[in-house]
């Protein structure tokens, strides 16, 4: 049951009649059995058992923590954490990266000149489960610093790991965020009910309108890239990061919408990353939870390691302040994209295209700022106009396409020789002899998505003044509802569904 097709929205409307029909005392247990008939519909039933022992497991460490730390007996309550921590990451990178290491113990093997062979698991691994052991994860580690409360009831807890809109796609929630809204009863809101459905439209609208569309350019230039090769390239890697952004954020707003009708507010995931001007600003509106994730629960715990002090006092008594400061944090962060690379996929082309990659940019940007600024200075460059703010967003993009063919193309060796194919490009004619028309869509969809795109961008400059939905909700019912009605027919009528039309599933459903 994906989140754009009838049976969902069916699905929704069900459990939101029945939501606000029972008590508010029993609105939460509501929101467990929505969230089993969820995983029961969108996932093979038997991975349920993955998230059951996440569940046991975290409600017995936690409250091991919890009665360890009230007798003092502080080494009881790191064994506790230390089991919690083996048990949900073990389930985790048994399940989605064995096959990564059993392929790089073959290599290895052969490149001794061994034939013995490790042969690949075929494990399913349940629906969200990338995603719901960062929050159980956090949730862990947070009871033993003190920061939040164990959850001694089951079922509550199970909420928090299970509750179904962020099992489609995060966002990685923490349970002092959620734990006053999961389990506290909510009022019917009339207002809040039509703004969790207007957000719905929109990130419905983004994935069957734009993203689907873009798909298909992407799709039909990666299946052969010796026939387009040149600039199609480049068309189908801008595509793909369009595509890519238009269907992860498109599937946050239609979850947080949803569960904005529910009356809980979940953290956002995006903050029009597009608009970036630094590849660090980028990552800190793409994906935004994750970010925030691995900066508490990675970052900061391996610069506070005696191991990371020891370095750095190291590296202070012989190379001096400075590079006790820069060399430290720049390995702290290596460790942090090392692990954004590999929580992408098991796959070499994730841990340097998504991983390595992007630690490179930054670490750069990093070493490099005094002569950035000393250039700037020489040019006389004026930092502070739209001209200078354009440049540096285009050169995010720029190198957000790049690192994002990693992502979407199959393969390590193959993304490079499609780089390769998009190097010195001889074919600028295909920009004006209607080539652009014949990569799976014809001239009218091609300019209906271009068309969307604008919209898109409006919206994103209107979204950084503010809630834009507040912003229609002042205006006049005329104009309201005619901004309203013009989305819904525009899904309806320009949507990529129905009859002989198998809509894609989301590209980071399941992770």
């Amino acid at each position: 049951m994906t989140i754009t097709s009838l049976p969902f929205l069916l699905f929704f409307i069900l459990s939101l009649g029945v939501y606000y029909i029972i008590p508010k005392r029993f609105q939460w247990i509501a929101l467990f059995v929505f969230s089993l008939a969820f995983f029961h519909f969108s996932a093979a039933d038997y991975t349920i058992i993955y998230a059951v022992a996440a569940v046991l497991v975290t409600t017995l460490c936690t409250h091991g923590i919890t009665m360890a730390k009230e007798t003092g007996n502080g080494k009881k309550a790191k064994l506790w954490l230390v089991l919690g921590l083996v048990v949900n990451l073990g389930i985790l990178a048994t399940l989605k990266y064995s096959n990564f290491f059993i392929n790089n113990i073959n290599l290895a093997s052969s490149l001794v000149g061994s034939s013995a062979r490790i042969p690949q698991l075929n494990l399913l691994a349940p629906l969200g489960i990338s995603f719901y052991t960062m929050s159980v994860v956090g949730y862990l580690l947070d009871v033993y610093w003190d920061i939040c409360p164990a959850q001694t009831n089951l079922v509550k807890t199970a909420l928090f790991v299970g509750y179904w809109p962020q099992l489609t796609s995060g966002p990685i929630t923490r349970y002092n965020e959620v734990k006053d809204q999961l389990y506290a009863g909510h009022k019917f809101d009339s207002k809040q009910i039509a703004f969790g459905m207007q957000r719905m439209l929109w990130g419905i609208f983004k994935k069957l309108v734009i993203s689907a569309r873009l798909g298909v350019i992407v799709d039909t230039i990666y299946a052969d890239t010796v026939t387009y090769n040149g600039f199609y390239i480049w068309v189908a890697a801008i595509s793909f990061l369009f595509q890519l952004y238009t269907d992860f954020s498109g599937c946050m707003d239609i979850i947080l919408g949803a569960s904005e009708c529910y009356g809980i507010i979940l953290p956002e995931n995006f903050r029009s990353p597009l608009f970036s001007r630094s590849v660090q600003e980028y990552w800190q509106r793409w994906h935004m939870t994750l970010g925030a994730w691995l900066k508490d629960y990675i970052l900061y715990p391996v610069m506070r390691s005696r191991l990371w002090k020891g370095m750095t006092k190291w590296i202070k008594a012989h190379w001096g302040k400075k590079a006790a400061k820069q060399i430290p944090s720049i390995l702290g962060m290596l460790c942090v994209w090392l692990f954004m690379g590999l929580w992408h996929g098991g796959a070499w082309k994730y841990i340097i295209g998504m991983g390595i990659w992007f630690w490179f940019l930054i670490a750069m940007a990093q070493v490099l700022e005094p002569v950035f600024k000393k250039i700037i200075a020489a040019l006389k460059i004026n930092t502070n106009c739209f001209s200078w703010h354009l440049f540096q967003s285009l050169r995010v993009f720029g190198l957000a396409v790049i690192g994002n063919m990693f992502f979407r193309i199959d393969g390590f060796m193959a993304t490079l020789r499609t780089i390769k194919a998009g190097l010195f490009p001889n074919n600028p004619e295909i920009f004006f002899d209607g080539s652009l028309f014949k990569l799976g869509l014809d001239a009218p969809n091609f300019i209906l998505m271009v068309i969307a795109l604008l919209v898109l961008l409006i919206v994103s400059i209107l979204q950084e003044k503010g809630s834009l939905r507040e912003q229609i909700a002042k205006q006049n019912l005329v104009f309201r509802w005619a901004i309203w009605y013009a989305l819904i027919f525009g899904i309806l009528i320009f949507g990529m569904y129905g009859p002989g039309y198998d809509p894609a599933d989301f590209i980071y459903r399941g992770f």
